[in-house]
């Protein structure tokens, strides 16, 4: 009985020991991320590294000295769903994926592993940044580390110029929007314009992303449910797209096909035009380019049967791939993204949106007048004014009508690259823009049935 009590008690000793070396091992976890965490990883010290950046990283690295960071730099959008399909053919694929208009098609074919952190951390989770990584069921494959929605953007500086007043513009439907913009247009005789307008560039969705708000507004879409087959003539589309070519009338010459996406949205703050459609990363875009006087409203809705609705965008949601062998660790880094520490910086210091509501619920707080989360580096007086361009994205998030892009069941890059060749034939043709929906919209049933 001694004896297989000693050997019990040895065995019970061999478990805890071989447990502790494990707890032990070095895990090194790869994560192709975006640009926020790529820049430092590359270099600390390079000034395109960030505060939240650095966060991210060494407060990791603090918490968790033996699972190691190998984080890689694989490109965006289409490039980088590109390679994420080319590492999982060859085996070659990361623990931790980033990206944003595909994940849709990931979830889909079962690339991803479904999320699993703590309740509490998920139930401070905003629905809409998470609407990209959940299938139909309601299962949740990931989680956003910062986020975004559209408003309209203006330069107050040019609406004045024109001879208009900023503080009493209404810009609250489509026409008055447009009305505007002739003004401004018409006031600047070619030293500037009314509006800017995004058409297809290399990326894919970019200009699909500022045309989906507007399209979800009349109650149409780009496809039916499960998005199988195009909708994209639907009846309530053709005003979309018409009001859409009526502002490209408006925009500077040669800038909506400039192809350069941070060029285009740029020409703004310079004064060369007064309007566009922003995402939420603008405001701090707005500031460190010298736009002293930009402001953001709420995205104008259709004069007749519309309602308000937007988009996720610059939402980049990270994911673990079913096929790492660290799910576990990969999980706690997740759960380290949107910890209120790491949430807060990517707003301070990156002019990233929160995807939480702990930190959608701090900006608003310093809006108000409570500067006591505002770190060192900002001022307290310029940090109330600041969060209070970001008041309308907020509410946006917590109270519109987000939805996501498009996921296409089948033939993904093909139908986007076909819908941009329409929306460039629609800025620029002469034709009816019923003619030209029809004519794609044949085109694009063909390649979904393929």
């Amino acid at each position: 009985m001694r004896r297989l009590a000693l050997f019990l008690v040895s065995s019970i000793l061999l478990v805890l020991l071989v447990g502790t070396v494990a707890a032990q091992e070095e895990v090194t976890l790869v994560i192709w991320g975006e640009g926020g965490i790529t820049q430092c990883a590359a270099d600390m010290n390079a000034d395109a590294c960030t505060p939240y950046g650095r966060t991210v990283i060494e407060g990791w690295q603090a918490a968790h000295p033996n699972i190691k960071l190998q984080i890689e730099d694989h490109g965006w959008d289409e490039e980088l769903r590109q390679n994420i399909v080319t590492a999982q053919l060859g085996g070659t694929a990361p623990d931790i994926i980033t990206g944003e208009s595909f994940m849709p098609s990931l979830v889909a074919n079962g690339s991803l592993a479904p999320l699993a952190i703590s309740p509490e951390v998920l139930d401070n989770q905003v629905p809409g940044p998470l609407l990209p990584v959940t299938d139909a069921d309601g299962t949740i494959y990931g989680i956003a580390a910062f986020t975004a929605v559209f408003a309209l953007e203006v330069n107050a500086d040019v609406v004045r110029k024109a001879g208009l007043d900023p503080d009493t513009l209404d810009l609250s439907t489509w026409n008055k929007v447009l009305d505007v913009a002739r003004q401004i247009s018409a006031a600047g005789n070619g030293e500037y314009y009314g509006f800017s307008l995004l058409g297809p560039t290399q990326w894919p969705v970019a200009a699909q992303f500022r045309v989906a708000p507007y399209v979800y507004q009349t109650g149409a879409d780009f496809c039916d449910e499960g998005c199988v087959n195009p909708t994209w003539n639907d009846e309530a589309s053709i005003k979309v797209y018409q009001w859409f070519r009526d502002l490209y009338q408006l925009t500077p010459p040669g800038l909506a096909f400039n192809g350069d996406e941070g060029f285009v949205f740029s020409q703004l703050f310079t004064g060369l035009d007064a309007m566009q459609t922003a995402g939420a990363w603008h405001p701090a875009w707005a500031a460190s380019s010298g736009c002293t006087d930009c402001r953001y409203f709420p995205l104008p809705v259709p004069d007749e049967g519309g309602a308000r609705a937007n988009v996720v965008v610059g939402n980049a949601n990270y994911a673990v791939l079913e096929s790492s062998e660290y799910k576990e660790e990969a999980m706690m880094f997740l759960e380290w993204l949107v910890s209120d520490e790491v949430q807060r910086d990517a707003f301070w210091a990156y002019g990233r949106l929160p995807s939480t509501y702990t930190g959608l619920q701090d900006i608003a707080a310093v809006a108000d007048g409570a500067t006591d989360t505002v770190p060192e580096y900002w001022d307290g007086e310029e940090a109330t004014a600041f969060t209070g361009r970001f008041l309308g994205y907020i509410d946006e998030l917590l109270n519109g009508d987000v939805r996501k892009l498009p996921a296409w069941a089948n033939n993904y890059p093909e139908l986007n690259a076909l819908w941009n060749t329409m929306f460039g034939e629609i800025l620029t043709s002469d034709r009816s823009v019923e003619e030209i929906l029809n004519d794609y919209q044949a085109q694009a049933e063909a390649i979904a049935a393929s």
